[in-house]
C-alpha cells in the first residue's frame, strides 16, 4: 500500500509483528444479511488491535485495516470515547478496558465442556471417527463426554472412565501438559516397583515426543483392537483445560501425526482453545 507525500509515493510498511493481522479485515465471512456497515467497519480496526500483540499507530493501524487514515481516526474517536480502544503516551492505539471487560465476560459464560462437546460433535460429523472429551480428576484423565462414530466400537467407552497416564493417548496429553506434581502419583501407580529415575526417563520420553509432534497416539495402547489420536485444549490462563481424542479400529485408523484425521482433530483442538479464550 502506498500513501502520496511531498516526495512521492512512500509505500507503508507494516510492523513484522502485525504482519498477520493485515488479511483479518478482509476475510470475514458474508452470510448475505444486510447489516450496518460502519459496525463492520469499526470491528475490522478492532480486529487488527486483537491480532497486532501491541499497539499500533494510527498510520500501521489504517494501512492494515485498508481504510483511509482519517476515516480510521474518526471511528477512533468513538472507541476511545467508550473505552474500547486506549491510546498510549506515544499516541499508539490499543484495546481498551471495555474491549477487556467484554471478553472476559464473554468467557466467564462458557461451559468448557459443553463447548468441547459441540467440537467432538463437529469432528465426528466431519470425519465420521468416534470422539471424546476427557479432563484430569481425582484418579486421572477422565472421559466426560463420549461421542459414537459413524462405525460403531464394541468397546466400552463411557463417560466416568478413567483412562491410563501412560499408555493412552489422552493419558499422554496431560502428562505432556499439566504441571508434574499432579500426575506424578498417578505415574508411580502404573509403574509399580520401577524406581524414581526410570519413572522420570519413562515420562520425559512420553512428553518430548508428544509435545514435539503436539498431538499424542497409541495403537492398541490400551485395547488390543483400538488406535486413538489426542490433542490438548487450553484455557485463557494458557493452562491444559482438557483433551479432545479420536479413536477407531487398529489398522483401519491412521495414527500418523500427519494423517488427516489428525490434522483435523489438531484444528478443532486449536479452534476449541481459542473459542475459550487461549491466544496462543
Amino acid at each position: 500500500m502506498y500513501q502520496s507525500g511531498m516526495s512521492g509515493p512512500r509505500k507503508i510498511t507494516a510492523p513484522p509483528s502485525v504482519e498477520a493481522a493485515r488479511a483479518i479485515p478482509h476475510d470475514l465471512e458474508m452470510d448475505g444479511r444486510k447489516g450496518v456497515q460502519s459496525v463492520d467497519t469499526a470491528f475490522s480496526i478492532l480486529r487488527v488491535l486483537e491480532h497486532s500483540g501491541r499497539p499500533l499507530s494510527l498510520g500501521d493501524l489504517a494501512a492494515l485495516a485498508g481504510q483511509p487514515r482519517s476515516k480510521v481516526h474518526h471511528y477512533l474517536v468513538s472507541l476511545l470515547r467508550n473505552k474500547v480502544v486506549s491510546q498510549n503516551a506515544a499516541g499508539h492505539y490499543d484495546l481498551g478496558a471495555f474491549a477487556f471487560q467484554l471478553g472476559l465476560s464473554a468467557l466467564s459464560r462458557l461451559d468448557a465442556i459443553e463447548e468441547a462437546s459441540k467440537a467432538a460433535i463437529s469432528f465426528r460429523d466431519e470425519t465420521g471417527e468416534a470422539a471424546f472429551v476427557a479432563v484430569w480428576g481425582n484418579r486421572g484423565p477422565t472421559i466426560v463426554r463420549y461421542v459414537e462414530g459413524v462405525n460403531a466400537l464394541t468397546v466400552e467407552v463411557r463417560a466416568g472412565l478413567v483412562m491410563p497416564l501412560l499408555t493412552s493417548a489422552t493419558g499422554q496429553i496431560f502428562l505432556s501438559w499439566l504441571p508434574e506434581i499432579k500426575w506424578t502419583g498417578v505415574a508411580r501407580l502404573e509403574l509399580p516397583g520401577e524406581a524414581v529415575a526410570a519413572v522420570t526417563r519413562q515420562t520425559s520420553s512420553i512428553r518430548d515426543k508428544v509435545r514435539n509432534q503436539g498431538v499424542a497416539s497409541t495403537n492398541g495402547g490400551v485395547l488390543p483392537r483400538i488406535a486413538a489420536l489426542s490433542v490438548p485444549v487450553f484455557g485463557q490462563d494458557g493452562m491444559l483445560s482438557l483433551a479432545l481424542t479420536a479413536l477407531g479400529w487398529r489398522g483401519e485408523f491412521s495414527t500418523s501425526p500427519t494423517s488427516a484425521t489428525a490434522r483435523r482433530l489438531i484444528a478443532a483442538g486449536n479452534a476449541l482453545s481459542k473459542r475459550l479464550g487461549h491466544r496462543g
